[in-house]
């Protein structure tokens, strides 16, 4: 074997140490700023159910989204109870 191909072949291995190397750092730098942004997701998560847990029930129905879930169970629960009474009234209930 040549030196040129003793020469090349020495510069492939260390070529590929050195992406081998670098391309383990990338990752690793990556993993952790998931890792990071995980955290701080489960921090804001915490930090929501503290604020929403200390709310008091007329505090929760003064919130928008709450109060539309709220009206919305309210008026399916009327419906579902109309509907009984007047199959009740019919004499179409199953006795």
């Amino acid at each position: 074997m040549g030196s040129f191909a003793k020469g090349f072949i020495a510069g492939f291995i260390i070529a590929a140490i050195i992406f081998g190397v670098f391309a383990g750092a990338v990752h690793a730098r990556h993993k952790n700023r998931e890792e990071t942004k995980y955290v701080e997701l489960l921090l804001e998560v915490e930090a929501m159910r503290e604020s929403i847990i200390n709310l008091s029930n007329d505090e929760l129905l003064d919130m928008p989204d709450i109060r539309r879930a709220a009206d919305g169970a309210s008026a399916e629960f009327e419906r579902r109870r109309d509907e009984a009474l007047e199959r009740f009234r019919s004499g179409i209930v199953d006795r």
